[in-house]
């Protein structure tokens, strides 16, 4: 990999520190009201505006109360996964995920409160992922990492600045592997040297019983924590995408 490569692989869209934690107060604490459902969603998803003081943004919210039951996955529990889903991202600094926090006091009750991303209608992973294959390949290993079972071309958007970013990640961290997704362009190619780093920092954390142990540890179960941790030294170990498992359907449907 040549220098503009490797530079291409650390960009990313997250914001610095102060402006993350900005952005995470908004959410913590901003006066929540809601505009309206999100069409097509198979879970209760509201459109909400947060204000606070004099900022005044949009955001997604995904009431524990409106998650269609599963059989596979806890009751309740999703809108922790997409919790989990970002705080990973934002250790990893890969893929752009939107901030994204829990809320007791919500107009439904506890649920998930997510940075809106203002995005590009008709752009998806099928129009964007010979656009932007770096950002493809994050995506990629760090569904294999989740355990991502729904990653649709739909839930890769493009922002007005071009920037990727990844959403829906409700039912992920599942114990049994169960990886589902559209993203199986780069099956046995090896992972960008960067992308490999960074998991061995999180290897290290979880390790230590770092910050980030801690934070998963109270949005997953002991068992999904010790199945986030095999696959990932699977991923260190062969160093390689993963191929689609040959006993489980390896493609959502709809794929978009």
């Amino acid at each position: 990999m040549d220098a503009s490569q490797e530079r291409r692989y650390r960009t990313s869209a997250f914001k610095s520190r102060a402006e993350r934690e900005r952005e995470c107060e908004l959410l913590t604490r901003g006066e929540i009201a809601i505009e309206g459902m999100v069409p097509w969603s198979s879970n209760y998803t509201y459109l909400v505006t947060l204000k606070l003081d004099e900022q005044l943004e949009y955001g997604i919210y995904k009431p524990q109360c409106g998650e269609r039951p599963l059989w596979d996955f806890e009751t309740g529990s999703l809108c922790k996964r997409e919790v989990a889903a970002y705080e990973l991202s934002a250790f990893l600094n890969y893929p752009n995920v939107p901030v994204t926090i829990l809320r007791d006091d919500a107009p439904q009750g506890l649920g998930m409160i997510q940075q809106f991303i203002d995005h590009k209608r008709r752009e998806n992973f099928f129009s964007l992922r010979d656009k932007c294959p770096e950002e493809m390949q994050k995506i990629a290993v760090f569904d294999a990492l989740i355990n991502n079972t729904d990653r649709k071309g739909g839930h890769v958007l493009a922002d007005e600045q071009g920037v990727i970013w990844a959403i829906d990640h409700g039912v992920t961290f599942h114990q049994d592997p169960k990886l589902r997704t559209v993203i199986w362009d780069y099956v046995d190619d090896p992972i960008p040297a960067p992308l490999l780093q960074a998991l061995e920092s999180l290897r290290a954390e979880l390790k230590a019983n770092g910050p980030i142990r801690a934070t998963l540890e109270r949005l997953l179960t002991r068992a999904e924590l010790r199945a986030l941790t095999s696959r990932l030294n699977e991923l260190l170990r062969q160093k390689v995408y993963p191929s689609p498992p040959p006993d489980w359907p390896h493609i959502p449907w709809p794929p978009v």
